[in-house]
């Protein structure tokens, strides 16, 4: 049998979470079946980073080939098509799915917005998200060499873990066991496989130390990777991305670096099991169910009683049949109103848990690991681990993890963030444009947070706009308390402190001032390495912020000197 690594989307754009956002880019602004040519790839390029959706290389000329890889990723996903070629004898597979299946909606272009993006584009909710992520990943089906000439990588995945669990394995799969599962392309071998990571994990278990257990990972993949034609380096180029990409379904949950199966979602994932995989062997017919929507178990009447049913009695309530509603949008809509009411509860009980030692701990990391420090020990490994591929989203996170952690919030937790998380509280997306990072009410002021890994020049451009009108507008919503802005990132331009210092907003002919302080994220390390000797309250806080404006009328270059001394000298007892 051949061997080679599958992906389930694209290995050079490794997060899933931030295809809602660049989908968003492309329908919005004009992208959708426009995207063809280097012009418009450059366009489009500069139109996430606008966005904030990628950081643009400043040194590379070709910005093109930014768009390429993300126009792959949603080819291959089906959230856009592909660019199919006729020839003399046949009509492109598009005009084909067209003249079938005219509701679609779709034109003889390439690269337009399918009706799976679409909903992805326009998803408000993690339940959304997770439900289209999940209808792409159970689609895709690539060509094998097994008996059945078709292979489905999502399901083989789901099929080796299950396989695991079978066998009395409690941990879940890690991104080298990943690799395991990744080079196969047959379903009958999916015990197999499990056994081999059983294998893996009893010799590489007898290894003592960090270091050896890194040579032993080499020796033992090394072989396969040269099998496969790849470098072992390579690797994680391979199984990054899968391991994130199942993430953003909901059938998993984190444990640690390993994905188990999330046990709410175990009727979902044995009905999957129990039906696939089904191969569509007809090419019109897959690329319909490609654009349009795989179908799930959760279309199911029956399927979405018993979770609905199931996850009431976990809220310590009942319905009988004929309480819910009868139509399967409906049933799903009563469905997400009680995940959305069941993660509340568990997002409250998170946020109280985050003043503990270990979590703060954990916030220090993330942010460290962010900010480019160097850091050591499992838990700044762990934090490099999830943020490498996404650290503006991971910054916006660990900032309001911070906030939590001082606590003393009006607001809920999940109000207080502009971001999405899924079910364990990780962050699925940054925060989209026209809404502020963090809004944290207490209750004698209120703080806009925002955060930006984006540097030099650049820096004034994208933030000093929105950050002013993000505070001037919660300001107009409470006359009754001071607002007070917060701007974070590792370096702040001083054309970017200038538009805080001087803090005016002008709505119309209405004036606002505004009051904003920027801070480097190394003086917000500091202020949470206090927060983890002395546990001040937000009022503290409130009269660090107060104290750093009080210099602004200085110019930008002592005012920033004079926050820093201000960060670095403030007493909190």
């Amino acid at each position: 049998m051949t061997r080679r690594f599958y992906t389930y989307g694209n290995t050079t754009v490794r997060s899933a979470i931030r295809f809602p956002g660049g989908l968003k880019v492309l329908l919005n602004k004009g992208f959708s079946g426009d995207l063809d040519g280097k012009q418009q790839e450059t366009k489009y390029s500069l139109a996430l980073d606008k966005a904030g959706i990628i950081k643009k290389s400043a040194t590379s000329e070709d910005q093109s080939s930014v768009a390429r890889k993300w126009r792959s990723a949603f080819d291959k996903s089906g959230f856009i098509t592909p660019k199919f070629h006729a020839n003399k004898v046949n009509t492109s597979i598009l005009q084909q799915v067209i003249d079938k299946y005219p509701a679609l909606g779709l034109a003889l272009r390439p690269y337009q917005i399918t009706p799976q993006g679409r909903r992805l584009a326009q998803a408000s909710t993690t339940y959304e998200m997770q439900d289209t992520m999940l209808r792409a990943l159970l689609a895709i089906q690539i060509d094998s060499d097994s008996t059945a000439g078709k292979f489905k990588p999502f399901v083989f995945a789901l099929q080796v873990m299950a396989k695991l669990r079978e066998k009395k394995q409690k941990r879940g799969v890690n991104e080298k066991e990943l690799v395991l599962i990744g080079n196969v392309t047959d379903h009958s071998q999916a015990s197999d496989v499990a056994d081999e990571i059983i294998a893996y994990r009893a010799e590489r278990d007898k290894i003592i130390g960090k270091q050896n257990k890194s040579k032993f990972d080499s020796k033992y993949l090394s072989p396969l990777a040269k099998a496969c034609g790849v470098k072992y380096e390579s690797l994680a180029t391979y199984t990054n991305p899968n391991f994130n990409y199942m993430l953003t379904t909901g059938l998993f949950s984190r444990q640690g670096k390993r994905l188990i199966f999330n046990e709410e979602q175990m009727e979902v994932i044995e009905t999957i099991l129990r039906t696939e995989p089904q191969f569509i062997l007809d090419d019109v017919e897959y690329y319909y169910q490609l654009w349009n929507g795989y179908p799930l178990p959760t279309d199911n009447a029956d399927v979405l009683i018993r979770s609905i049913k199931r996850l009431a009695f976990k809220l310590d309530r009942s319905y009988i049949e004929q309480e819910l509603p009868t139509d399967v949008p409906d049933l799903k809509l009563f469905l997400i109103q009680l995940q959305t009411e069941d993660g509340a509860i568990h997002e409250h009980s998170y946020a109280r848990e985050q003043s503990a030692d270990g979590n703060i701990e954990e916030i220090l990391q993330y942010l460290h690991f962010i900010n480019g420090d160097h850091g050591k020990g499992e838990t700044f490994e762990s934090a490099r681990g999830n943020a490498k591929f996404d650290m503006p989203t991971y910054f916006e996170w660990a900032s309001w993890r911070a906030f939590l952690a001082i606590d003393g919030l009006v607001n809920a937790p999940d109000k207080a963030r502009g971001f999405n998380v899924d079910q364990d509280l990780y962050p699925i997306g940054n925060a989209p444009g026209g809404r502020p990072d963090i809004v944290l009410e207490y209750k004698e002021f209120i703080l806009v947070v925002e955060v930006t890994l984006t540097e030099t020049s650049r820096q004034e451009a994208a933030e000093a706009e929105p950050v002013r009108r993000h505070v001037a507008e919660i300001q107009a919503k409470h006359p009754e308390k001071p607002v007070y802005g917060l701007f974070l990132a590792k370096t702040i331009d001083n054309n970017t402190a200038e538009m805080f210092r001087v803090g005016l907003w002008y709505d119309k002919d209405d004036p606002y001032f505004v009051n904003i302080v920027p801070m480097t994220l190394t003086q917000f390390i500091h202020i949470m390495q206090d927060f983890q000797e002395i546990r001040f309250d937000n009022t503290k806080v409130e009269r660090l912020v107060e104290k750093c404006l009080i210099p602004r009328n200085a110019t930008v270059g002592l005012w920033k000197h004079e926050i820093a001394h201000i960060v670095d000298t403030y007493q909190y007892n």
